[in-house]
């Protein structure tokens, strides 16, 4: 699976790395290992960052060396953890006009758009590159390490999600054994909050709504109310896990506000319910259990109702 992109980067010497907008721990995680399994080869590793990270994962992870060229600088440009070339915001153009890409993912919904692609519905971004590294015979780091290990831990819910496999435990191990820092990392980002990201979760819990009879939860936060709380939208990634560990829901909606016309949907399902079907529908993707879209503002009341009876008719089927 990996044969043609690791040919790719034993003939470049600068290789430009992206990863979807607003960088989550798997991404961050792919593109700051990838970056230092190259500086081992005696490559030069370029990060093209779009929009923002959260800052306890982005402190852990973010070595503040971002890219010194243009894209087109590089020979060859890499995206990963991106299931399409939207998915990499500012950098989508940039990306398309250059002859030698390779994309590595881990998206069920992923659509084709780089020259060689490494794709496989795995639990994680960093534990499919895992993969490749051991191919390339690549070293591993503590730091390496830490960094796979991170972005497997916050893209498995801290390994709680069905898309933990035994080999992904396995993975853990090795890393683990390499050095990763699993017991800081697992206190820093799962088991420590600040005082304002507790502000929006209050927040949060007040707003909730269930349909259905409780099956379906759905939450709506402005990005106001962020401010109000004084907190950062990235700071406070694990509110979408808020309306799904309702007891009896099995399907969640949170909506993000952003600016004037843009919204974020990010969809949650136990299983019983596809959500990845449901976000292709809307334009978006991801996977059975985790998906998203995004919306504007023009018929944005219609689409919610729309997407909550889209969620209610797979749950009649059951």
């Amino acid at each position: 699976m990996f044969e043609k992109i690791i040919e790719m980067i034993n003939s470049a010497g600068r290789i430009g790395l992206f990863a979807h907008i607003n960088p989550d721990g798997d991404a961050l995680g792919s593109m700051y290992s990838l970056k230092n399994v190259l500086h081992s080869m005696g490559k030069r590793g370029e990060v093209f960052m779009c929009g923002n990270a959260e800052t306890s994962i982005s402190e852990l992870i973010c070595d503040g060396d971002a890219a010194k060229c243009a894209p087109e600088d590089c020979d060859m440009l890499i995206a990963l953890d991106s299931s399409d070339i939207d998915r990499l915001g500012i950098w989508k153009d940039a990306f398309a006009a250059h002859p030698n890409t390779a994309a590595i993912d881990h998206h069920i919904t992923h659509i084709k758009y780089a020259k060689e692609e490494a794709v496989e519905d795995i639990s994680s971004n960093c534990e499919l590159l895992y993969k490749m590294y051991k191919q390339m015979g690549a070293e591993i780091s503590e730091k390496v390490a830490t960094d796979l290990y991170i972005g497997i831990a916050t893209d498995t819910g801290s390994f709680k999600y069905s898309s933990v496999t035994a080999d992904t435990h396995r993975t853990a191990a090795e890393l683990i054994e390499k050095g990763a820092e699993f017991d800081y990392v697992s206190k820093r980002i799962f088991d420590t909050h600040t005082r304002e990201y507790l502000d929006i979760l209050q927040l949060a819990i007040s707003r909730l709504k269930f349909f259905q009879s409780g099956r379906i939860a759905y939450l709506y936060l402005d990005s106001e109310d962020f401010k109000r709380c004084g907190i950062e939208e990235a700071d406070a990634n694990a509110v979408v896990s808020l309306p799904g560990s309702v007891y009896g829901v099995e399907a969640s909606v949170y909506i993000r506000r952003r600016g004037e016309n843009e919204y974020k949907v990010s969809l949650r399902s136990s299983g019983k319910v596809d959500v990845a079907e449901i976000a292709l529908g809307f334009g978006g993707g991801g996977h059975v259990r985790a998906a998203g879209f995004s919306l504007d503002r023009v018929n944005f009341n219609d689409n919610i109702d729309k997407l909550i009876s889209k969620i209610s008719e797979q749950l009649e089927c059951i």
